[in-house]
This record gives C-alpha cells, sequence and structure tokens, in this order.
C-alpha cells in the first residue's frame, strides 16, 4: 500500500521536461520495432520468390557429336599445322589410331545440377559414369592459356622416355617476358619427370619451350633442327594429337598457352584432350602434387608450388576431394581452371573458364563440384 503510494505521488511529481522525454523513448521503440518488422519481411519475401523462381533449363546441341567408345583414323578429314596450313589425313595419320573415350553428351542435364555460375564458359564431367552433368557455353571458342600445358605434357610423355635428358637452350629466348616461370635456365638438364612438375604445378612456360624444342628434334628423329623448326615440330605434333582424339575445334600456335588470336579450342575438346591427358600416370601424379623441391641433373636447386588452390589446405578455396589438374591465365582468356575430384568412388572434371576474378573461378570450380557429388550420391542411394 504504502509503495503504491509512493508510486503515485512520483508520477505526481514527474516534470513535463521529463514527459516528452519518455514519449519520445515510446516513439522510437515503436519505430524500431516497425523497421525489424518490415526488414523480416522484406528477407522472407526474397526467400519465397527465390525458391519459386526455376533457372532456364541448360541445353546443349548434340548434333554434332557421337558416342563411340574410340576415335576411327578415317573420320578425320583435315587437320592445320601450326601456321594454320592444311595438312591431308594420308600424311598425318599414318600412325595407329589413339583409343579415347568419347564423351556421352545429352539433351539437357539433371535438375539438381542447375545453378547460377558467373563465369561464362563452364563445365562438369563424370568421367566414371562417361556422362556429362553441367555445361554452360561449352561449344564456344575459347582461349586456353596455360591449361594448354595439358596436352604439352600429354605430348612428352608420349615422345620420350622418363630418362630422357632435356637440356635447356636458345628456345628460352622464344619465352615472353611476362610469363609465369619454373625458372630454367640456358644450360639447365633436367629429366622426363623434372620436366613434367616444372610444366604441371608452377606452369613454366619456359618449362613448355624447353619441352617442345627437345622433343619436336626427337619427334622428328632430326638432332640438327634449330630451336624454331624443333618447338614448330613439337605444335604440329600437338594438332595432330588433339585431331586424333577428337578435339576437332582445337588449334594451337605455342606449347604454353601464351596468347594468340589462332590459339583457341572448346570446353569439349578440351574435356576429351583432359580425358586423354589424364590417363597417363605420370601426369596425372604430376599435377596432384602440392609442392616440389628440385635438384636439376645439372646441380641446380628449386622449389615449385601448385598454382591449383584447390590442393593447398591453407587455401581459402582449399577442395579436400580434388586430385589435380591445371590452371590457366591470360587478360585475353580469364581466369580459368581444369578441376578433377574423386569422391563416391566417382571420379570428375570440373572446367570454369573465363572468369573474370581469380576468385569467381574458384567458387564457381567448388559450387560446381559440390553439386556434381550431391548429385551422384542422390542418384547412387536412389533419391
Amino acid at each position: 500500500m504504502a509503495a503504491a503510494k509512493r508510486k503515485a505521488k512520483k508520477k505526481q511529481t514527474m516534470t513535463p521536461e521529463q514527459k516528452k522525454r519518455k514519449k519520445r523513448i515510446a516513439v522510437a521503440r515503436l519505430k524500431l520495432l516497425t523497421l525489424l518488422l518490415l526488414t523480416g519481411g522484406c528477407i522472407y519475401g526474397v526467400y519465397l520468390y527465390s525458391i519459386s523462381t526455376e533457372p532456364p533449363p541448360l541445353v546443349l546441341d548434340s548434333s554434332g557429336y557421337t558416342y563411340e567408345t574410340a576415335y576411327a583414323p578415317e573420320a578425320i578429314t583435315t587437320v592445320t599445322d601450326s601456321e594454320g596450313n592444311i595438312i591431308s589425313a594420308d600424311e598425318t595419320f599414318e600412325e595407329e589410331a589413339i583409343a579415347v573415350f568419347q564423351p556421352k553428351i545429352p539433351e539437357s542435364f539433371p535438375p539438381d545440377m542447375e545453378m547460377n555460375i558467373y563465369s561464362p564458359y563452364a563445365l562438369v564431367y563424370d568421367a566414371t559414369d562417361n556422362a556429362m552433368l553441367y555445361a554452360k557455353d561449352a561449344e564456344a571458342k575459347l582461349f586456353p592459356a596455360s591449361t594448354t600445358k595439358i596436352l604439352t605434357a600429354a605430348v612428352v610423355l608420349d615422345s620420350v622416355p622418363p630418362d630422357y635428358e632435356f637440356t635447356a637452350g636458345d628456345e628460352l629466348d622464344f619465352v615472353s617476358p611476362d610469363s609465369s616461370l619454373a625458372y630454367v635456365n640456358k644450360g639447365n638438364i633436367l629429366d622426363t619427370g623434372m620436366l613434367i612438375d616444372a610444366l604441371m604445378l608452377p606452369s613454366g612456360n619456359d618449362a613448355a619451350y624447353v619441352a617442345a624444342a627437345n622433343c619436336g628434334r626427337v619427334i622428328a628423329d632430326n638432332e640438327n633442327l634449330s630451336p624454331r623448326e624443333a618447338v614448330d615440330e613439337f605444335i604440329s605434333a600437338m594438332n595432330r594429337t588433339a585431331g586424333r582424339i577428337g578435339a576437332e575445334n582445337t588449334h594451337f600456335t605455342n606449347p604454353d598457352g601464351y596468347h594468340d588470336d589462332n590459339h583457341y579450342t572448346t570446353l569439349i575438346d578440351m574435356l576429351k584432350i583432359t580425358l586423354y591427358a589424364k590417363d597417363i600416370p605420370a601426369l596425372a601424379e604430376s599435377a596432384e602434387k602440392e609442392n616440389v623441391f628440385c635438384t636439376y641433373l645439372s646441380g641446380e636447386s628449386v622449389s615449385w608450388e601448385n598454382s591449383n588452390l584447390l590442393l593447398h589446405d591453407y587455401s581459402d578455396v582449399y577442395y579436400m576431394y580434388a586430385t589435380g589438374l591445371k590452371t590457366g591465365m591470360t587478360d585475353q582468356s580469364g581466369y580459368c581452371v581444369v578441376a578433377t575430384a574423386e569422391r563416391f568412388g566417382h571420379e570428375i572434371i570440373c572446367m570454369v573458364y573465363g572468369s573474370q576474378a581469380s576468385d569467381i573461378r574458384w567458387n564457381d570450380a567448388v559450387a560446381l563440384m559440390d553439386r556434381a557429388f550431391v548429385h551422384i550420391r542422390n542418384k547412387n542411394d536412389g533419391v
């Protein structure tokens, strides 16, 4: 009773200024509550819109492709050399045909793979089931940058034995000064394994030209070829190999991927090249290495770190299922990556090309691989 009297007395003695202050506090609280309700409503509305809006279906024109599991040499009519000159099939494909697994190209893609990808070109392929899961502009002409070195390394390993010795020479004069380097200098001697690591980890353009000149002389069976002649011989071998595995819309003019308007490919062709190259053990083993400390046969030492950030556990984009394979970047190509990964007993190949920033490349690749593995898991579980 006494407390009630004291409260009433206090209320009666409240000044006009105190009353105004109390009113302002009440109004402010009401405004804050209204703002919170409006914000929550907007967020919920955006959520409802996002789940009700379906992205357009992804469709790839497959009319120009067959589902054969091996390449027949008579199917190729022409191929061009490094200068764009047409070489007849009879002259080029006298050797035995390469048996490769040609990808199946479906008319549409799994509904649970539909997603927003910011890079202009992207592809996900289940190599275990020989099935395309996702593709975005897979037939468009693009510049491959240093992912070219996937084919470079494959041709090297097709041409020389593991104990072959590569001696760096004047072909290094062809390397552009703003290139990525493995720090191979004139007079250095590397064996085949070292050379492949120099290509695949630091993406050395210097290593690419050393590989091309040395292997070019082996391919031509002529040790007297000049550096330019030897490199051109190797580039011709690259284009022949691309043609033999069905990469019909590919033309390479150099071994390193440095930009040239006539050096181009497509995602479908790069997939065929990757399917061929990844089954070469020495190449796959190199592409999976995080770091290498190397001592050349000539005594010099160097260390290399893989440019594929998906492999490094210190990286913000580390992907624990990643197994390789190759990065690339030029001003004209944008940021690129060919990534391989294994999970649930399936190997997938993810390709992202033309990204405007490096982070976009990695984020798109991780998102695509995650979605692919969810699809594979659901399919295997009968979901």
